[in-house]
């Protein structure tokens, strides 16, 4: 059994190396199989079909995506919601940062989703509950009396934009200050200026 679980294991890894290097589509289970070591039948065991195996993949990147794991609104405080803010959007970007093939591999359901109704679906959703993550943590923010009252829902989809895009350039190399742009976003948001 244990055997069973570390080539399952491999053929995921090998599955989000590949993808990042060569998208869904070029990615093939035989390009797998060679990575990992066996035969393109052994996969079979594992997963019936390509299809299955990205299915897979798309579970175990999104599953556990949700604002309120990166963002956890009940610990926030008057005294350390900026401050948390700004944590709690850093360790979101540093998550993929330290995981570039997870990233690239998720720009491509990206990429894919329209082609995919089922993944768009998620990634819609998925989006919607940022947006709306955003929107109730800023308004329990003017509820604590550190955020402004202008422009709540604004600036959160503000703030789910730049956390997305910071996530974006890193994927693609660009250099930035992430840290400083985030602390930027952060107090704009909060004061609540157009």
């Amino acid at each position: 059994m244990k055997k069973e679980s570390k080539t399952k294991e491999a053929i995921v890894e090998a599955a989000f190396t590949l993808i990042s290097m060569h998208g869904l589509q070029g990615t093939s289970l035989s390009m797998i199989a060679a990575e990992v070591g066996i035969s393109k039948p052994a996969i079979y065991h594992y997963f019936p079909s390509k299809e299955h195996l990205i299915d897979y993949l798309f579970h175990l990147i999104f599953d556990e995506h949700h604002f309120s794991a990166y963002f956890p609104i009940d610990e926030y405080t008057k005294e350390n919601f900026e401050k948390r803010l700004v944590a709690d959007g850093l360790r979101y970007v540093e998550e993929y940062k330290n995981s570039s093939p997870a990233l690239k591999v998720v720009h491509e359901f990206v990429l894919s989703a329209a082609c995919r109704p089922k993944y768009e679906e998620k990634l819609k959703a998925m989006m919607q509950h940022f947006l709306e993550g955003f929107d109730s943590l800023l308004s329990y923010g003017v509820e604590l009396g550190v955020v402004s009252s202008q422009h709540t829902k604004g600036n959160a989809h503000i703030l789910a934009l730049v956390l997305d895009n910071l996530s974006n350039f890193m994927m693609l190399g660009v250099e930035m200050n992430v840290e400083e742009t985030w602390e930027l976003a952060v107090r704009h948001a909060m004061k609540g200026r157009k």
